[in-house]
C-alpha cells in the first residue's frame, strides 16, 4: 500500500474507532470498576487557560476560596471564588503585578505553596520554574517575592524579596509570633517577619530535591522531610535547624545516591497538615500513599504511626512499582473529623506528563479519625459528565465541603489547557458535599 493509501486507511480506522466508542456510550473510566460521585465544577478563566496547579488553594475565614494557578513557561494567576454566588474573580497576574511581563526575563510565574491567613490577608510566596523565554539566561530572574491578598478588596500586593534566585515550594505560618517560613528550591529554610517585611535565611535543611509541604506545630516549631524518610526540625526557641535521628517515616525502598541523583519524592512525605485538635500532623508518604500520624511531642523526637494505605482498592495488593505517586490533594475535615485524599488510579499524574497508557482518574477516599476506618467514595465526575484526571490541592471549608483543584476533561478544544492521554483538559475547581453525597453549591 502506498503512503497516501496508508494514511487514508489509518484515518478511516481512527474515525471508526471513535464512532464505535461514541455509539457504545462507554468511557474508559467505566472499565475501572468504581462508581462515580457527582461533584460541582467551576471554571477559572477562558482567557488565560492556566495549565497547572500545585498546593495553592485556601479556604478563608470570609467563606471565599483563594487559588494560585500557573502555566510552565508563562505566568501565575491568582483567583478568588465566592461559593455563595458561584462567582470566579481573577485577582492578579504575577508577571504583570511584578512588572516582569514582556521584559525578556525569567519571571515569578508559579505558586507552589500552601497559603495562610492573618489579619484579613492571605499570604504566599512565589518561584520561577522555567517561567520566561527559554532562550533567556535564567540568571535574569530577579528572585521570588512574598505576596498577600487583601480579603476585603481582593487586592494582591507584592511585598519584599525572599532571596536572589531560588523560589519557594513549602510554606508554613506561626501566627503567634507573626512569622512565615518558606522552604526554597536551594534547600534553605527562610523566615519572614511579617511586620518588618524582612526575610532571614535560616540555612540549609536539605541537599537535594526538597519536600513539597512543611508544617508548624502548636509551639511554633517547623518540620519538613528529606530522603530517605528522614525529618528535620527548626526549633524556634533555640533558633536551630536539627535533623531528627530517632524518628523515621515508613517508606518503601531508598533514594538514589548523590552519585546518581534523581527527583525521587517516594521516600519523603508528599503532603502533610497540622491538626490542632489532636495536636499532631497527618501526612501521606510520596511513594506508597500511606497515611501516617506524626506526634512531635511524644518521645524524645516524636512518634510516627502508620494509619492506612490510601490507594485505590485495585492496587492495594499490586506490585509496589505500580503504585501511583502521591498527590497533594489531602485535607482534614474538622466538622466530620475525617481526612479526605484524592489519589489517581494509575500512572504518574503531572498535568500532561502521565507516563503510562493506563487510564488515570481521581478517586476520592476518606479516613475516619474517630473510628480508624478507611473508605472509598468514588471517581470524581462533574454533573455534566466530566471526569477529573488529577488534583493538585484540596481544602475543607468551615461548612465541611471539600474543595479541590485539578485537571478536568474538556470537550471544547478552544478552552483546553493541554491534553492528557489523548484527551483535552482544563483546570477547574471542584466541590464535594459529604452531607448530600452529591454536587454542592449553585450551578455556574
Amino acid at each position: 500500500m502506498n503512503r497516501p493509501g496508508l494514511l487514508c486507511f489509518l484515518l478511516v480506522f481512527i474515525c471508526a474507532a471513535l464512532l464505535a466508542w461514541n455509539a457504545s456510550g462507554e468511557h474508559p473510566a467505566t472499565g475501572l470498576g468504581y462508581k462515580s460521585v457527582p461533584i460541582q465544577h467551576y471554571r477559572f478563566s477562558t482567557v488565560d487557560r492556566d495549565a497547572q496547579m500545585w498546593s495553592a488553594l485556601y479556604a478563608a475565614s470570609n467563606g471565599k476560596l483563594y487559588v494560585g494557578l500557573c502555566t510552565h513557561a508563562d505566568a501565575a494567576n491568582v483567583y478568588e471564588f465566592d461559593p455563595a454566588t458561584a462567582k470566579m474573580r481573577h485577582l492578579a497576574n504575577l508577571t504583570i503585578l511584578s512588572h516582569e511581563r514582556g521584559q525578556g526575563t525569567w519571571t515569578n510565574g508559579k505558586i507552589h505553596v500552601q497559603m495562610q491567613e492573618l489579619d484579613g490577608y492571605v499570604y504566599f510566596g512565589s518561584l520561577s520554574e522555567d517561567n520566561g523565554p527559554p532562550a533567556i539566561d535564567a540568571a535574569s530572574y530577579r528572585g521570588p517575592y512574598w505576596y498577600r491578598i487583601e480579603m476585603k478588596t481582593g487586592k494582591v500586593e507584592q511585598l519584599s524579596r525572599i532571596n536572589s534566585f531560588w523560589g519557594l515550594l513549602g510554606q508554613a505560618m506561626d501566627k503567634k509570633r507573626r512569622l512565615i517560613y518558606g522552604l526554597a528550591e536551594d534547600g534553605h529554610l527562610y523566615k519572614y517577619y511579617i511586620d518588618e517585611d524582612y526575610t532571614e535565611d535560616l540555612g540549609r535543611v536539605d541537599n537535594w530535591d526538597v519536600c513539597r509541604t512543611i508544617f508548624s506545630d502548636d509551639q511554633g516549631d517547623v518540620y519538613g522531610s528529606y530522603a530517605p524518610g528522614r525529618i528535620w526540625k527548626y526549633d524556634v526557641l533555640s533558633d536551630r535547624v536539627l535533623d531528627l535521628d530517632q524518628v523515621q517515616l515508613p517508606v518503601i525502598g531508598q533514594s538514589r545516591t548523590m552519585a546518581n541523583p534523581m527527583l525521587d519524592r517516594k521516600v519523603q512525605w508528599r503532603i502533610i497538615e497540622w491538626d490542632p485538635v489532636d495536636k499532631a500532623a497527618y501526612g501521606i508518604i510520596g511513594g506508597s500513599n500511606l497515611l501516617f500520624r506524626f506526634d512531635p511531642h511524644e518521645d524524645p523526637e516524636g512518634k510516627i504511626t502508620p494509619l492506612a494505605l490510601m490507594l485505590p482498592s485495585h492496587l492495594r495488593k499490586a506490585d509496589t512499582m505500580d503504585y501511583p505517586p502521591a498527590t497533594l490533594a489531602m485535607a482534614i475535615s474538622q466538622k466530620e473529623r475525617k481526612i479526605y485524599y484524592i489519589p489517581v488510579t494509575a500512572g504518574d499524574f503531572d498535568y500532561g506528563a502521565v507516563s503510562r497508557d493506563r487510564p488515570a482518574y481521581s478517586l476520592l477516599l476518606w479516613y475516619d479519625l474517630k473510628t480508624k476506618e478507611r473508605g472509598e467514595i468514588g471517581l470524581l465526575r462533574t454533573t455534566d459528565g466530566r471526569y477529573a484526571y488529577g488534583a493538585g490541592g484540596a481544602k475543607v471549608d468551615k461548612n465541611g465541603k471539600l474543595w479541590f483543584v485539578g485537571a478536568f476533561e474538556e470537550p471544547d478544544g478552544q478552552m483546553a489547557a493541554g491534553s492528557i492521554q489523548g484527551r483535552y483538559y482544563s483546570l477547574g475547581l471542584g466541590c464535594y458535599d459529604p452531607t448530600q453525597g452529591q454536587a454542592a453549591g449553585p450551578r455556574n
